[in-house]
C-alpha cells in the first residue's frame, strides 16, 4: 500500500487537527450529549468539566501532532488510521484521570477509561474522517494543476553537440533508456508508440527529465509515472513497471527508487 500523501505530513494540517478536534468535541458534546454523558460530566457543572476535557484534548493533540511532524515516519494510510485511533487512545488516558480524579466517580480508573473513549471515539470520528478526506482532495487537485500546467510544456531533446533533434510534450513520452553512448526515448504519437534514438546520455537528461514529472527508475531508465498502470513482483522478486501502452511495456524499477514512484502512484 502506497504511503500517504506529502500533505499529510504538512504543517497546517497539524495545526488543523490541533484546532479542529477540541472544538468540535465541545460542540458536539455540549449539543448532543450522548450516552448520559450530562450525569457523568456533574450535571450542573456541565459546561466547566467539558472545557477542562476539550482543553486536555487540545494539549494531548499537541503532543501526538509534533511527534507525528517532526519524526520521520513513513507510514501508509492503514497506518495512519492507527495514529489516528492511538491519538483517541493517547487522551483518554487523560481525560479518564481527570474524571476519575477531580471527579470522584465510584468505578475503577479503566471503567473511566471505557468511557472516556467511548465520548472521544464517537465525538472525534467525524473531524477526523473530514479532514483526512479534505487532505486528500487538496492533494488531488494540486496534483491534476501541476499536471495541466506540465503538460502545456514541452520537452526539447538536443544532442550532445547541442543541436535540437525532437520536441514532444511531456505526456506524450513513456520512458527514456540509457544505451552505451545513446538513450532511447519511448513516445506516442498517432496512437502508435514510437522509438527516437538520440545520441546524448543520461546524466545529460536529469534535469530535463525532473522538470517535467518523469522520474528514475533504475540506473538506467527514466519513467513516465501518469502512464504507469500497476507495480508488479516477479518470482524472483524484481519489480516491474507496467505502462498503459498499446504494445506491452514493463520497465524495471530498484529498490533504491521503488519508494519514490510508489509514491508517484498514489
Amino acid at each position: 500500500m502506497s504511503n500517504v500523501a506529502k500533505i499529510f505530513r504538512r504543517f497546517i494540517p497539524q495545526l488543523l487537527h490541533i484546532i479542529v478536534l477540541p472544538v468540535f468535541f465541545f460542540a458536539f458534546m455540549l449539543m448532543y450529549r450522548p450516552f448520559n454523558s450530562f450525569e457523568f460530566l456533574g450535571g450542573e457543572w456541565y459546561g466547566v468539566h467539558l472545557t477542562i476535557a476539550s482543553c486536555i484534548i487540545l494539549l494531548s493533540v499537541v503532543l501526538m501532532r509534533l511527534l507525528y511532524y517532526f519524526l520521520p515516519l513513513k507510514i501508509n494510510y492503514t497506518l495512519y488510521a492507527f495514529w489516528c485511533l492511538g491519538e483517541i487512545i493517547f487522551t483518554s488516558f487523560f481525560v479518564a484521570l481527570y474524571f476519575w480524579l477531580v471527579l470522584h466517580r465510584p468505578m475503577p480508573y479503566f471503567e473511566a477509561f471505557a468511557t472516556s473513549f467511548q465520548y472521544l471515539s464517537l465525538a472525534l470520528v467525524f473531524p477526523y474522517a473530514i479532514l483526512a478526506l479534505s487532505m486528500r482532495i487538496y492533494q488531488y487537485h494540486n496534483s491534476q494543476d501541476e499536471s495541466s500546467a506540465k503538460s502545456l510544456q514541452r520537452m526539447r531533446f538536443y544532442d550532445e553537440r547541442h543541436n535540437l533533434k525532437i520536441v514532444l510534450t511531456p505526456e506524450a513520452v513513456y520512458y527514456i533508456t540509457a544505451e552505451e553512448n545513446y538513450v532511447n526515448i519511448y513516445y506516442v504519437e498517432n496512437g502508435k508508440v514510437r522509438k527516437y534514438v538520440l545520441r546524448s546520455s543520461m546524466k545529460a537528461l536529469d534535469e530535463l527529465c525532473q522538470d517535467h514529472g518523469l522520474i528514475r527508475c533504475h540506473r538506467s531508465y527514466y519513467v513516465n509515472p501518469s502512464h504507469v498502470k500497476v507495480l508488479r513482483k516477479d518470482r524472483e522478486g524484481v519489480v516491474y513497471a507496467e505502462l498503459d501502452a498499446s504494445e506491452e511495456m514493463h520497465i524495471p524499477v530498484t529498490k533504491k527508487y521503488y519508494d519514490r514512484l510508489a509514491e508517484m502512484l498514489m
